[in-house]
């Protein structure tokens, strides 16, 4: 990557924030019905304190998943950092991360489409959801656990060592791995629709991640 590279993206980033400028104000829009927007107001702190008390309260379930926001960041540091990163170019992990964020979004609407099907009973479908994640689970990360025999750390961490390229014969297979990483991803990690669950999770989610970035570094 060349200076060039980071203009481009420095360019982007300054007509994103100038078309920002061009919105019209939510207050005038008017829709067709010719009503008009109605603006939510932004809590205060001392709410949103009081809403995760409530939420605490009335659903102790939510105790449970703790866990599981804790931990749901984790797999980012293996799949960037000692899968992409350890294992590719540069060329060849932008290529990676394409197909990756590309997949998630596949993943996202697939189950997203699922869960909204009317014909079927909402609680059935949640135990064919559950049943399709815990076989994607253990397919997806079956896959990555033999992948991931085939090369050591201090071997990628070698400097003679010649990161992979995707014009390489054994490239497919492990891209194909990439992409189902991140379409799980898209299926597995869904932002909770309840805001009070949401700022939860993002609580446990965030230290989560340098916690494990941290301890996987040693």
């Amino acid at each position: 990557m060349n200076d060039g590279t980071y203009i481009g993206f420095m360019v982007l980033t300054f007509l994103g924030a100038c078309l920002a400028w061009t919105l019209v104000d939510a207050r005038t829009v008017i829709r067709e019905d010719l009503s008009h927007v109605i603006l939510m107001k932004h809590p205060t702190w001392q709410s949103e304190l009081l809403g995760l008390w409530e939420c605490l309260r009335t659903e102790k379930y939510i105790i449970c998943l703790f866990p599981m926001f804790f931990a749901s960041n984790w797999f980012y540091t293996y799949q960037f950092n000692d899968f992409n990163a350890a294992k590719y170019n540069i060329r060849t992990r932008s290529l990676n991360n394409v197909l990756y964020y590309t997949s998630q979004i596949i993943g996202a609407y697939v189950f997203g489409y699922a869960l909204d099907i009317q014909s079927v009973r909402r609680s059935m479908r949640a135990k064919i959801i559950w049943g399709v994640l815990l076989v994607i689970t253990f397919a997806i990360w079956g896959g990555g656990y033999a992948f991931e025999k085939t090369y050591t750390r201090a071997e990628t961490s070698s400097k003679s060592y010649v990161k992979g390229d995707f014009k390489d014969s054994g490239y497919i297979g492990p891209m194909f791995l990439y992409m189902f990483y991140g379409f799980y991803d898209g299926t597995s990690t869904p932002d909770p629709a309840n805001k009070t669950d949401r700022m939860l999770t993002r609580c446990f989610q965030l230290p989560g991640k340098p916690a494990c970035t941290g301890s996987w570094a040693q």
